[in-house]
């Protein structure tokens, strides 16, 4: 995987949301792939619309607290974003890998369902 200097005593999702907040094009390229898990994706949209919608399950007027719940939920679905888009970017990482060295499929790697 090609991260910038990302310090390894943090969990994978937060190596993740690092990773992307650095590289924008990996979350873009991963929400363009069609071979990309589709529930990350999703999810990504509800929260966007989560946030715009004015609907929420704490309203935006209330001060404050309108503004954590959505806070709240777009760090979750960015971190649940994150962690899948990360493990995604390193399974393809290493099948681009391995098909240059001409081997098969990887030992221990299974393959990106789709």
């Amino acid at each position: 995987m090609t991260n910038p200097v990302v310090s390894p005593n943090l969990s994978r999702s937060q190596r993740g949301v690092m990773a992307l907040l650095s590289s924008p094009r990996r979350l873009w390229r991963f929400l363009r792939d069609p071979a990309a898990p589709k529930l990350p994706k999703l999810l990504a949209v509800l929260a966007v619309l989560y946030v715009v919608i004015p609907t929420d399950v704490i309203p935006d007027v209330i001060p404050i607290l309108g503004w954590l719940d959505d806070l709240g939920l777009t760090g979750v679905a960015l971190g649940y974003l994150a962690t899948k888009a990360a493990k995604y970017e390193d399974a393809v990482d290493d099948r681009k890998e391995n098909e240059a060295r001409g081997g098969g499929e990887a030992i221990g790697v299974k393959p990106v369902a789709p």
